[in-house]
């Protein structure tokens, strides 16, 4: 994220907690765009997830929040949200063939829920030889895919924005941006998003000890609209969440 600096600066301030003034975004982001995703960055940027390790994950909030939104969508509506978090990308394909998106085999808007399944069946020598190339970019999950039309998967065909949400002291590496550069089908397509680029009020990052994070209620998690109906379509319960391995 350092090395990012085509940001200008769009004004506005999202909805929920009147934190998250948009003040260097990248104007490739619709001002929806900009509201839902400094919403919630903003929001996990006060308390993140914590995870079995101990650690706390913000990352992990933030698809928590977007994951919540989409149940609801496809509850309603029948296809999720414009926003996918955390979709796996087979970075495999030789250009000019784009990577592929790793989708659940019974739902293909949904991504598959465990990689790590997905490579013992999929990739030549299962999990045993993935281990041996492990951490050389065969395998990509940017935060955020901003799709073009909710009831397609997120080929690249059909992408808008690649969004990678990074927290401090987390940074972008030059093989990540040329992989989700190239996942996305383009530079224009590619936005970087910092808490300062959402404006998030500095008096609330300091991270807390996962045991209290744990004790958070869904009041805390979501904020205080709850509502299924408000503008971030963000509904009141906390979907469970499958096992996230860890990508570079």
């Amino acid at each position: 994220m350092s090395g990012y600096t085509g940001s200008s600066a769009t004004g506005g301030t999202a909805g929920g907690d009147g934190q998250t003034t948009q003040v260097g975004l990248n104007r490739r982001l619709s001002p929806q765009d900009q509201q839902v995703l400094c919403d919630a960055m903003c929001k996990c940027n006060r308390m993140g997830v914590a995870t079995a390790d101990g650690k706390i994950r913000k990352q992990s909030c933030v698809a928590q929040r977007l994951n919540a939104a989409n149940a609801v969508s496809t509850a309603t509506t029948g296809s999720p949200t414009k926003y996918r978090p955390e979709v796996a990308y087979d970075m495999r394909p030789a250009p000019p063939d784009p990577p592929v998106p790793i989708m659940s085999s019974t739902s293909p808007l949904e991504p598959h829920s465990f990689i790590g399944a997905w490579i013992q069946k999929y990739w030549p020598g299962g999990n045993d030889a993935y281990q041996d190339v492990k951490g050389q970019g065969y395998i990509r999950r940017p935060d955020v895919v901003i799709v073009n039309d909710p009831s397609q998967p997120p080929v690249q065909s059909n992408i808008a924005t690649v969004v990678e949400m990074k927290y401090p002291p987390d940074t972008l590496s030059r093989g990540q941006q040329a992989d989700y550069i190239r996942i996305a089908g383009g530079s224009k397509k590619f936005v970087t998003m910092t808490p300062a680029d959402c404006g998030c009020g500095d008096d609330e990052t300091s991270e807390q000890p996962s045991t209290a994070t744990q004790s958070q209620s869904a009041k805390d998690i979501f904020g205080d609209n709850l509502s299924s109906g408000s503008g971030n379509g963000l509904p009141p319960m906390l979907p469970p969440v499958p096992p996230v391995p860890a990508f570079p």
